[in-house]
């Protein structure tokens, strides 16, 4: 089930879904959540995916740095970004990421795996620029939705738990 924006509040109000917003009454949606951009990255470098993950090799992140406006003008390409916010999601709730509609309007396609249940971490949003854009820093460009999972699991313990793009990157990471 979707959760909606009192359960959502109820959930972040415990320490929970997102926290570290810059404005939850602005962010907290009807059925989700709005995050906010707080780095943007080049992919540099050939990576590679496999079954077991032995052979994983993810690209080389590049910080693009913004110019004085605090903005980044972006041609025609592929991105990395990371949120301001950081994600704390309980062992029976999923995510989702999509873009939000002004983010299509002007180009970007917001693209994102499912977070799974008791990820934790400041993870990152693929995007793909179709033309040229201006995006500021600490622009609303994607919204997490939240789904209740039929059952509590052990929760996800993966290579990525605890990541913080924001302090220090642990992509790139073979």
């Amino acid at each position: 089930m979707l959760l909606g924006k009192d359960e959502i509040m109820e959930l972040v109000d415990e320490g929970w879904l997102v926290q570290g917003m810059l404005d939850p009454e602005v962010q907290v949606q009807p059925a989700g959540i709005d995050l906010t951009l707080a780095k943007i990255f080049r992919l540099e470098g050939e990576g590679a995916i496999d079954f077991s993950n032995a052979k994983r090799k993810l690209p080389e992140y590049v910080e693009i740095e913004p110019d004085e406006d605090d903005c980044w003008k972006l041609d025609k390409g592929t991105y990395n970004g990371t949120m301001n916010e950081y994600i704390k999601l309980p062992n029976d709730v999923a995510a989702i990421v999509l873009p939000r509609s002004s983010a299509l309007v002007c180009g970007i396609e917001a693209h994102s795996a499912l977070w799974d249940p008791g990820y934790e971490g400041r993870g990152f949003l693929h995007f793909t620029i179709t033309r040229p854009v201006r995006i500021y820093r600490n622009a609303r460009i994607v919204q997490m939705i939240f789904f209740r999972v039929s059952s509590e699991t052990e929760g996800y313990d993966g290579v990525f738990k605890g990541e913080d793009l924001l302090k220090k990157s642990r992509r790139g990471r073979e």
